[in-house]
C-alpha cells in the first residue's frame, strides 16, 4: 500500500477518552498514532515513533494530572505534524526534575527534548496542550521549543501567552468577557520561611507518585484488569489531584526555580484567597487518609517518609493559621520553621512511641500474668518487663512474710549480696520498699542526695542506685507489698513514668492476690486430701494399736520430726503406745513422756492443745497454752512442742506429742488437731469393735456345741475360726444329734450378718434345729420347719443351711439344702466329689409353703463327709468356684476327718479372712 502526502491542517487521529474508559485507552490511542503515521509519506512517517510517545505520555498525564474527557488530535501542518491533546482542567503543567525516585515529571521532559516546540492554550475551562513535529528539511532548523538548558524559562508560556490553532483568538476573548463576569476575591500574602529544596521537590513528587499510581490502579480495576480499589479510596485520591491546585503548582514553581538557580532552601511565599484555607484543610485531611488507608491495605509500593508527611502538616497548618487571621483582620501569627516543627513533631512521637512501647509492656504483663499462679511467676513477669521499660538498673518484689521480715518472689538486675540483704529486711526498717507497705504510698527518689537523706541505710546498702522508687501494691484494702526499681542514674520521674509504674504495681497487687487466692486453694485442697489419706488409714482396721501406729506414722515426717502416742487410762501412769521420727531409739529418753514434759500433761489436764519451746522437757518450763489463755507463748513465737489430746465422750484418752525444730505454723496446728480428732473418733470405733466382737464371740462360744457325741464307727472332727481382726463374728453355727432310730443327724448353717444378732439368731435357729431332728423328722422337713422358723423370728438375715441324715448300718446319706454349699464326700478310693444336691431356697428368702428335697448319697466305710460354710472357699480375692476347686484338690487322700479339716485349712489359706468359718467332717470306720 503506497503511502500519500497529507493537506495542511488535515486531521489524521481524533480519539476521546472520557472518564469510564479502561486502563487500556492510553495504550490503543498510542498504537493507532504509530498504525496512522506507518502509513504516511516518509518524512511523516520517520516521526512515528516520536510522535507516539509524546501522544502516550501527555495522555497519561492528562489523565492523571487533569479532568476528563480527554481528547487526541493528530494533524498535518505545512512544516510536519501538530499533536494535541486536551482535558477539562485548566492548570497547566510544570516541567520539574525527574529523579530516580521520582515517577511523574518525565512526560514534559520527553515533550521537551523531542518535540521541535510546544506549548499550552486554554480552551474554555480546560487546557489544550500542543506539540509540533518538523519533518524533512525542516527537522534540522533550529529549535524553538521552551528548553534553554537551565535557563530562567523552566516551562511553558503561561495560558494566553502562547498562540494556538486556528479558533484560539475567539476563545480567548470569550474567556477573557466570562473572567470579567466573576469578582475576584481579596488576596492576602502568606510567608512559610525557607525549606530544603530537595526536601520539598521530593514531597511534591511523593504526592505526584500517590495520585499516578492510584489513578492507575483506579483504572485498571475499572477494566478488570487488576483487583478492585474501594470507591472511597477513589474518591480521596480525585480529592488530592483536584483541589488546593494553585498553592501547590505555586509552591512546586518556586522549588523549580530555586533548584534552576542552585538555592539549597526555597523561601515559600504565596498570594492566596482566604478560601483557600478550607480547600488546605481538605486536601491535607484526604491525602492523610489515602496514605493511612492504602498502608493499611498495603497498597502502596512507595511508603510516605516521615519528613515528607511532617512537611504536609507543617505548610498547610502554617498557610490556614495565616490565611484565617488575615481573613479576621489580625496579625499573622508567628510560623514556626520547619526545623522547628520536625523536632515538634519527633518529640511528640517519640513519646508516643514510649507511650506505645508501655502500652505493649503492659498488655505483655497483663498476659503473662494471666497464668501465674505463684508469686515467684508474677516477679518474674513483672520485673522483666517493668525494668526494660524504665530503665532501671534493677528491680525486686518485696511481700511481707510473718509479723516481722519481708520475703523476695524475685529479683533481676541486683548482685546475689544485695538480693541477700534484701530478704533480711524488715517491715519497720527506714527503707523505701518497707515504708511503702507500711504507708502505702509510693516513694520517688529522683537524685542520690535525696536518697541518702530520706534513707541512710541506702548508702551501704546500694552504694551504686542514684535513684529509685518503691510503689506499694494494693488490692481489696490491704497492701500487698512493694515494687522496688533501682537506677545507676539521675531519674527524673515524670507524670508518664509514674503512671506506667502505678499501672504496673496495681497489676501485680492484682497477680498476687490471684496467687494468694491459688494458694489458698492448693492448701485447702491438700489438706483435704491429706485428712482423706488420714481418715482412710486410720480406719482401715478396727484395731487400737494399729490405729495409734497410723498416727504417728501420717503425721512423720511432713507435719514433725518426731511423734509419740501416750494411753491414758484410768488409775494408771500414761505409756507409750506409738511412736516414730528422730529420738525414737529406745535407748534414748522419751522426750515427750508425760512425767518429764509438762505440755503432754497440760495438755491431758486440759483437753486443748499446748505448744512449748523445744528445749522445754523439764518440769519448772512453762508450756504454751493456746492462743488468748494464760500461760500462751509471746506472739511470733515458734514453739517446737506441740501436745494435742485425743478424746472420747470427753474425757482424754490419749496425747499425741509432736516435735519440730521450725516450730508449728498456724495452719498445721489446725490440720494436727483435725487428724488427732480423726484419730479420736477412729479409737472409739476400734475399742467399740472390740468390745462388741468380744462379747459375740463369746456368746457364740456359748452357743456351739462343747463336745461332740461318742457313736462306735463313727468319727468326726470340726473347727470353727472366728473373722479375722477388724471384723465381727458371724453367725456360723453346726451341731451333731444322735437319733432314736440310730441315726446321726449333722447339720451345718450361715446366718448372714455380724456381731451380736447374728449370734443370737444363730443360737435360735440350732435350738430349732435339734428340736425338729429328734422329733425323728426327714431333713427336708426339718428344712421346712426352719423355714418357718425364721419368719415367724421376723429377721432381715438371710441364712443357709445344709443338713445330711447319716445311716451308719444302711451306709447311705440323706442330704437336703436350703441355699448352702454343697457337701463334699472322699470316698476311700477315687476322687472326692460334691455331693449333687438341689439346693432349696435360704430360710426366710422363698415364698410360704417352700418345700425342699433329699438326695441319696450312698457311703461306704471310710468315706469321709465334710460340711463347710462358705468362710472356707470364698473371699475377696478368689470366687467361691475357684474356692471349691481347690478344696476338692486338697481333699484327695485324705485319711480321717482331722486330716481333712487341716488339708482343707492349710490349701484355702485360712488366716486372715473377713468371714467366719465352720467345718464339720465325719467318717465310717467299721
Amino acid at each position: 500500500m503506497g503511502s500519500s502526502a497529507a493537506a495542511d491542517g488535515e486531521i489524521l487521529v481524533d480519539v476521546s477518552i472520557d472518564a469510564d474508559s479502561d486502563a487500556r485507552a492510553v495504550s490503543r490511542s498510542r498504537r493507532l498514532v504509530a498504525a496512522t503515521l506507518s502509513g504516511a509519506e516518509p518524512s511523516l512517517r520517520a516521526l512515528q515513533m516520536d510522535v507516539a510517545l509524546v501522544a502516550g505520555e501527555l495522555l497519561t498525564n492528562a489523565l492523571l494530572h487533569g479532568a476528563a474527557p480527554v481528547t487526541l488530535r493528530l494533524l498535518s501542518t505545512r512544516l510536519g505534524l501538530r499533536l494535541e491533546v486536551a482535558d477539562a482542567s485548566p492548570v497547566a503543567p510544570l516541567r520539574g526534575r525527574a529523579g530516580a525516585e521520582s515517577l511523574t515529571g518525565r512526560g514534559i521532559l520527553i515533550l521537551d527534548e523531542v518535540a521541535t516546540r510546544w506549548g499550552t492554550t486554554a480552551d474554555g475551562g480546560g487546557k489544550v496542550i500542543w506539540a509540533e513535529f518538523a519533518a524533512g528539511a525542516a527537522a534540522v532548523a533550529p529549535r524553538r521549543g521552551y528548553r534553554n538548558d537551565g535557563a530562567a524559562e523552566l516551562g511553558p508560556t503561561p495560558i494566553d501567552q502562547v498562540p494556538g490553532p486556528a479558533g484560539a483568538e475567539a476563545d480567548a476573548a470569550d474567556r477573557a468577557a466570562a473572567r470579567t463576569e466573576v469578582r475576584p476575591q481579596q488576596r492576602f500574602r502568606v510567608r512559610l520561611g525557607d525549606v530544603p529544596t530537595d526536601l520539598l521537590l521530593a514531597a511534591k513528587g511523593h504526592v505526584d507518585n500517590l495520585v499516578r499510581e492510584f489513578t492507575l490502579a483506579s483504572r485498571g480495576a475499572a477494566s478488570g484488569e487488576t483487583a478492585a480499589v474501594s470507591p472511597r479510596l477513589t474518591e480521596l485520591i480525585s480529592v488530592v489531584a483536584t483541589t488546593f491546585v494553585e498553592p501547590r503548582q505555586a509552591i512546586r514553581r518556586q522549588a523549580l526555580t530555586a533548584a534552576a538557580s542552585g538555592r539549597p532552601r526555597t523561601s515559600l511565599e504565596l498570594v492566596l484567597p482566604v478560601s483557600a484555607a478550607d480547600a488546605a484543610e481538605e486536601y491535607l485531611a484526604a491525602i492523610d487518609r489515602a496514605d493511612e488507608y492504602a498502608r493499611a491495605a498495603r497498597l502502596l509500593t512507595v511508603e510516605t517518609p516521615p519528613t515528607h508527611r511532617a512537611f504536609r502538616h507543617w505548610y498547610i497548618s502554617s498557610l490556614v493559621a495565616q490565611l484565617r487571621a488575615a481573613g479576621r483582620g489580625e496579625q499573622p501569627p508567628v510560623t514556626p520553621t520547619f526545623e522547628e516543627f520536625l523536632l515538634g513533631a519527633l518529640t511528640e512521637a517519640s513519646a508516643a512511641r514510649r507511650a506505645a512501647e508501655r502500652g505493649s509492656s503492659l498488655q505483655v504483663v497483663t498476659a503473662a500474668l494471666a497464668s501465674t499462679t505463684r508469686p515467684e511467676q508474677v516477679a518474674e513477669v513483672v520485673l522483666t518487663e517493668g525494668v526494660a521499660a524504665l530503665g532501671a538498673s534493677g528491680g525486686s518484689l518485696l511481700v511481707p512474710q510473718g509479723p516481722e521480715l519481708l520475703a523476695v518472689p524475685g529479683a533481676v538486675g541486683y548482685p546475689q549480696e544485695l538480693v541477700a540483704q534484701l530478704r533480711a529486711e524488715r517491715r519497720d526498717a527506714a527503707l523505701p520498699a518497707a515504708e511503702a507497705i507500711r504507708e502505702g504510698e509510693a516513694v520517688w527518689l529522683e537524685s542520690v542526695h535525696e536518697t541518702r537523706d530520706r534513707y541512710p541505710l541506702l548508702r551501704e546498702l546500694e552504694p551504686g542506685t542514684v535513684s529509685l522508687c518503691a510503689l506499694p501494691m494494693a488490692a481489696g484494702g490491704e497492701v500487698l507489698g512493694a515494687l522496688r526499681f533501682s537506677f545507676d542514674y539521675p531519674r527524673l520521674f515524670g507524670p508518664q513514668d509514674r503512671l506506667f509504674a502505678e499501672t504496673l504495681a496495681a497489676q501485680c497487687a492484682l497477680a498476687l492476690e490471684r496467687a494468694r487466692l491459688f494458694a489458698a486453694e492448693r492448701a485447702a485442697r491438700a489438706r483435704m486430701s491429706f485428712l482423706a489419706t488420714a481418715t482412710k488409714r486410720l480406719t482401715a482396721r478396727l484395731d487400737e494399736g494399729e490405729t495409734l501406729r497410723q498416727l504417728v506414722r501420717l503425721v512423720v515426717p511432713d507435719l514433725a520430726d518426731y511423734a509419740a502416742v501416750y494411753l491414758h487410762e484410768l488409775d494408771k501412769e500414761p505409756w507409750l503406745a506409738a511412736e516414730t521420727g528422730a529420738g525414737a531409739e529406745g535407748g534414748q529418753a522419751r522426750p515427750l513422756d508425760p512425767r518429764q514434759n509438762p505440755a503432754m500433761r497440760l495438755a491431758a489436764r486440759r483437753g486443748t492443745s499446748v505448744s512449748a519451746p523445744a528445749t522445754t522437757v523439764s518440769p519448772s518450763a512453762q508450756p504454751s497454752a493456746p492462743a488468748g489463755e494464760p500461760g500462751a507463748a509471746p506472739s511470733g513465737e515458734s514453739p517446737g512442742v506441740l501436745a494435742v489430746p485425743l478424746r472420747i465422750g470427753g474425757v482424754t484418752v490419749a496425747v499425741l506429742g509432736l516435735r519440730r525444730s521450725a516450730g508449728f505454723p498456724a495452719d498445721d496446728v489446725s490440720l494436727l488437731g483435725d487428724v488427732a480428732d480423726r484419730a479420736s473418733v477412729a479409737l472409739a470405733h476400734a475399742r467399740q469393735y472390740q468390745q462388741e466382737r468380744q462379747t459375740a464371740l463369746t456368746l457364740q462360744r456359748i452357743l456351739l456345741p462343747q463336745r461332740l457325741p461318742r457313736v462306735d464307727g463313727v468319727e468326726f472332727a470340726w473347727r470353727y475360726l472366728p473373722a479375722g481382726a477388724g471384723s465381727l463374728v458371724g453367725g456360723d453355727w453346726y451341731d451333731v444329734l444322735t437319733l432314736e432310730d440310730g441315726t446321726i443327724a449333722l447339720v451345718i448353717g450361715d446366718v448372714m450378718g455380724r456381731g451380736i444378732q447374728a449370734a443370737a439368731t444363730m443360737g435360735q435357729l440350732r435350738a430349732f434345729a435339734r428340736a425338729n431332728a429328734a422329733a425323728g423328722l426327714p431333713a427336708e422337713t426339718v428344712l421346712v420347719q426352719l423355714d418357718a422358723a425364721v419368719s415367724r423370728l421376723e429377721q432381715e438375715q438371710i441364712t443357709t443351711v445344709a443338713m445330711a441324715v447319716l445311716d451308719p448300718a444302711a451306709r447311705e446319706l440323706r442330704v437336703a439344702s436350703a441355699g448352702h454349699l454343697p457337701p463334699l464326700v472322699v470316698p476311700p478310693h477315687g476322687e472326692p466329689r460334691f455331693v449333687t444336691v438341689e439346693p432349696g431356697p435360704p430360710l426366710g428368702a422363698g415364698e410360704p409353703g417352700t418345700s425342699y428335697s433329699e438326695t441319696l448319697v450312698p457311703f461306704a466305710a471310710g468315706s469321709i463327709l465334710l460340711l463347710y460354710t462358705d468362710g472356707l472357699v470364698e473371699d475377696r480375692d478368689r470366687s467361691v468356684d475357684d474356692g471349691m476347686a481347690l478344696l476338692r484338690s486338697a481333699a484327695a487322700g485324705a485319711t480321717g476327718p482331722e486330716d481333712l479339716c487341716e488339708r482343707a485349712l492349710a490349701a484355702l489359706t485360712r488366716g486372715s479372712h473377713d468371714d467366719d468359718t465352720a467345718l464339720l467332717a465325719v467318717s465310717l470306720t467299721a
